[in-house]
């Protein structure tokens, strides 16, 4: 159910793209230290994070131009991640060098690809330019998740909990006794719940100034190993007018951290009064609130878990679950898949 490794041959979210600058970032991201950094030109470079010499974290160093000199004994890398200069000795060996990750930063984040370099695809990159779209009002924020970055996963698939662990904010009544329609056209698990006639969500109200009741969409897509994106609409009931019509779309980017833990970044993107402050500040402060009920929710899972290991305990599952179950099989999948290979 849970594996104990990750499929490395695959772009994950390092960061947004603010996040990385001319000070050193240093992240765990699929159990290894990273430092990330930009380039004078600004160029963001991702080097591990550990000199070669006596594994200090090169974070703890300082930039020098496009180079990063180790704090503990001065060696200086350069963006390639390859020693320039040791102080102590005027011979730099050859082996005397850090892996540099690949890096693809568009559309407002910065991708990274820890597995074979000669294997790496932009073209796998998802599609999610509303991030940085003019037309599209765009709030953003991310958490640490102690809990393993599965649990998310399949918490972003899990369309029936709104009505429980959101509700006052993005749930409400008769959501989970809407049936949901699954697929799967081999790299997209699509989960989709058309609600018509239903009670508009207090937080739409808030936003969107809608009020009584609602057709309310949601499609949630998950690109694995681990980018998902929600697309919501609501609008009065039976309105012919899609001019009413408001739509959202929540980009959730979940990168295992270390085997317990997650980096969470989300960003939530809007179609509607897109340079209202007072909108933007609600829902920054909202989907904050919504998504830390789902961090929450995932760690208090992986504290019931973590406490069985190796073994889990028995889980039943039910006919909501098709999208989370597919999300497993695919990680299975590209874990096989490059073992194989």
């Amino acid at each position: 159910m849970y594996p104990e490794s990750y499929p490395r041959n695959q772009w994950y979210v390092a960061a947004h793209s603010d996040e990385v600058g001319r000070t050193l970032l240093d992240r765990w991201l699929l159990d290894e230290p990273v430092v990330l950094y930009r380039k004078l030109d600004g160029t963001p470079v991702a080097l591990v994070n550990r000199c070669i010499h006596r594994q200090m974290p090169l974070s703890l160093g300082r930039l020098k131009d496009d180079r990063i000199e180790c704090g503990y004994h001065g060696i200086l890398y350069n963006a390639e991640g390859r020693a320039e200069r040791i102080p102590s000795q005027p011979h730099v060996p050859p082996a005397c060098r850090v892996t540099r990750f690949l890096l693809f930063e568009r559309w407002g984040l910065v991708w990274i690809w820890m597995g074979d370099p000669d294997k790496a695809d932009e073209g796998l990159v998802p599609d999610h330019h509303w991030i940085t779209d003019p037309e599209w009002g765009t709030v953003r924020g991310s958490f640490l998740m102690k809990a393993r970055a599965q649990l998310l996963n399949e918490n972003l698939l899990d369309l029936s909990h709104l009505e429980f662990l959101h509700a006052g904010s993005i749930g409400t009544d008769k959501i989970a006794e809407t049936p949901v329609t699954t697929e799967f056209d081999g790299r997209v698990v699509r989960v989709s719940r058309p609600m018509y006639d239903i009670d508009c969500p207090p937080f739409f109200t808030k936003v969107m100034g809608i009020t009584g009741r609602i057709d309310r969409g949601q499609v949630a897509e998950y690109f694995a190993p681990g980018f998902h994106i929600t697309h919501v609409s609501a609008k009065p009931t039976g309105d012919p007018d899609d001019s009413r019509k408001c739509s959202q779309k929540a980009i959730h980017c979940v990168t295992p951290a270390r085997r317990n833990t997650a980096h969470y970044f989300w960003c939530h993107a809007r179609d509607y009064k897109i340079d209202d402050l007072k909108v933007a500040q609600l829902m920054r402060q909202g989907m904050q609130t919504v998504f830390q009920q789902d961090v929450d929710a995932s760690e208090a899972i992986e504290e019931i878990i973590s406490s069985y290991e190796p073994a889990y305990p028995i889980e039943l599952n039910l006919k909501v679950d098709a999208g989370p179950l597919q999300a497993r099989r695919l990680i299975q999948q590209m874990l096989a898949a490059e073992k194989a290979g």
